[in-house]
């Protein structure tokens, strides 16, 4: 009897313990934000597409972007990692870029993009998700909104540099 006292007295001292602990506010501290994204939807093959990103970090510390991608309704399949300038880790506005190859095996090819920014602590902004579908040359054309032109001179950098040749190399390998 005295055995299962002392074990009831300690599993409820550990337990409101531990409970004491969900009352103590966890500072997230200042994570990466982004504030808006725009990217065209429709891209030729052999066009650069451009990824347009406005972000903030009330501290400053935004380290680097990273963009997954997959065919459309696959998981993803691999990153890529974009350093950020030291000069814009507080605030920037500008564009990422994927080179896509001139194939004709990725018309009409859907594909999904999701991007997040991660600071010096690890901590990670929203994320956001684009879809990217290979059109024909009439089909592409898009001007860039207003609101970007200011952004449109801001180069980022790139980002997988050779994802989609591998895709058109896996697409028309023969199968075994």
């Amino acid at each position: 009897m005295k055995k299962y006292l002392v074990v009831l007295v300690l599993t409820t001292t550990i337990l409101g313990c531990g409970e004491l602990w969900k009352l103590v506010p966890i500072d997230p501290g200042n994570k990466p934000v982004i504030l808006d994204s725009y990217a065209p939807q429709n891209v030729k093959p052999g066009e650069v597409w451009k990824i347009f990103i406005k972000a903030e970090d009330k501290d400053g510390d935004m380290k680097d972007i990273v963009a997954k991608i997959s065919p459309a309704g696959m998981s993803f399949l691999t990153y890529s990692i974009a350093p950020i300038h030291e000069e814009e880790r507080g605030e920037f506005a500008g564009y990422l870029f994927v080179k896509t190859p001139p194939s004709l095996h990725l018309r009409e090819k859907m594909f999904h993009l999701d991007i997040y920014i991660r600071d010096k602590e690890g901590r990670k902004s929203n994320s956001i998700g684009l879809l990217l579908h290979f059109t024909g040359k009439s089909e592409a054309k898009s001007e860039l909104p207003k609101k970007w032109q200011f952004a449109s001179t801001n180069k980022i950098g790139g980002i997988f540099s050779d994802y989609f040749v591998e895709y058109v190399r896996e697409v028309t390998s023969p199968r075994e």
